[in-house]
């Protein structure tokens, strides 16, 4: 049994999942059709959720159809007492170490696919029934037993450390940027590539897909400089294994400091243009961020760079240091400076909704909060004083 992803003309990927014999399994390939709104890495990882189901079903000869429609339901004991704990295993073999459980977050998801999968499979057969028939009743209450089983079996994420920043602070956001940037004299594109990359993260938020998905028409340099993010087509000729996407909203965001504009304009006319003669490809690729081979550039190859910043530098950096945390910095600055301009809070949100891509305003909470609650330990600290200064 396995998940293969299939690469369409138009550029789509779309997985399917096989079985032992190599055909498909209609089922979880509908359910996934079903769902083609959702981005192909989120696709590809809902169908190896639901790979473990088939393969729990598998190994006890159990017949979903028979189960779920013919009246033989799923008993406690099978639901809680033996899938639940198949789910909550490790089943990767690429580790070094064996791990026997995977962390509750993991195990969480998984359990939401395959909850989503047979209540869509249970509604789709109760569709198909007539609202006076003596079986409408019988399986709208055994679809909502079942999903309150697997409701129960949900585990609460262990408490995070509140206490380390998701964010840089000043001084961590100051050695990063000396460490990052090139040495003088240098004439190595990909020291300039790695500076370019850190710096439009860290100075707009961007995601690591957002990064890799901006074409070098997206920036646009001159009296008015801004650069874009664009949600396009799939790009058909794009190979890489986990294809960055931007997931959320597109923006036009406004390069106002010159210096980073002048860094801009000379990494695509000089350092992009030596690493996009290495291109030995038929294809001219018009990525902005490339690897050493006029390529684009993986998602993989940059967590791999942020892990090694990370470990070169740990007395410097923090020790949650990812890509998360420059989005993390920006965002957390951005909220700063708004609340020092004036901006009330709800306009604030907004702001940053835009600035970030995203469509909620209640995913800033966590930053006007966090100012909020610098600002109140600010004017406590003051109150102190002022009682025992008397």
């Amino acid at each position: 049994m396995d998940v293969e992803v299939i690469l369409h003309d138009s550029g789509e990927l779309l997985p399917i999942l096989l079985d032992g014999d190599g055909m498909p399994i209609p089922l979880p390939n509908e359910f996934i059709l079903s769902k083609r709104h959702a981005s192909s890495n989120t696709l590809i990882r809902n169908l190896r959720e639901i790979k473990l189901l088939y393969q729990w079903l598998h190994i006890h000869h159990i017949d979903l159809y028979e189960r779920l429609i013919q009246k033989k339901p799923f008993t406690e004991a099978e639901i809680i007492g033996s899938l639940v704990e198949f789910l909550r295993r490790d089943h990767e073999k690429k580790h070094k170490t064996i791990k026997i459980t995977v962390v509750p977050d993991t195990f969480n998801q998984r359990l939401i696919t395959i909850k989503q999968f047979l209540s869509w499979y249970l509604e789709m057969y109760i569709g198909t029934l007539s609202f006076t028939s003596n079986n409408y009743q019988y399986y709208i209450t055994y679809k909502t037993r079942l999903i309150s089983l697997l409701d129960r079996c949900f585990i609460n994420s262990p408490p995070t450390n509140k206490s380390l920043s998701k964010g840089l602070s000043d001084r961590e956001q100051s050695h990063l940027i000396k460490l990052i940037r090139p040495k003088n004299g240098s004439q190595n594109p990909i020291e300039y590539r790695n500076y370019i990359m850190v710096m439009l993260m860290l100075s707009f938020g961007f995601r690591p897909g957002e990064v890799l998905s901006l074409r070098v028409e997206d920036v646009q340099l001159g009296g008015i400089s801004s650069i874009r993010v664009h949600r396009r087509p799939p790009d058909i000729n794009d190979k890489r294994k986990q294809r960055p996407q931007i997931k959320r909203n597109g923006r036009t965001l406004a390069i106002n400091d010159r210096s980073l504009a002048t860094e801009l304009d000379i990494y695509i006319t000089k350092w992009r243009e030596i690493l996009d003669q290495r291109n030995k490809t038929s294809i001219e690729w018009d990525y902005l961020i490339l690897n050493q081979d006029g390529k684009p550039l993986s998602i993989a190859s940059i967590t791999q760079y942020f892990q090694i910043l990370k470990e070169k530098h740990s007395e410097f950096l923090p020790t949650n240091f990812s890509p998360k945390t420059l989005r993390h910095t920006f965002s957390s600055s951005m909220e700063r400076l708004l609340r020092e301009a004036g901006v009330e809070e709800d306009h604030r949100k907004k702001a940053l909704a835009y600035l970030r891509g995203d469509s909620s305003l209640s995913s800033q909470d966590v930053y006007t909060f966090k100012e909020t609650e610098l600002e109140a330990n600010k004017y406590l600290g003051q109150y102190q004083r002022e009682i025992f200064g008397l």
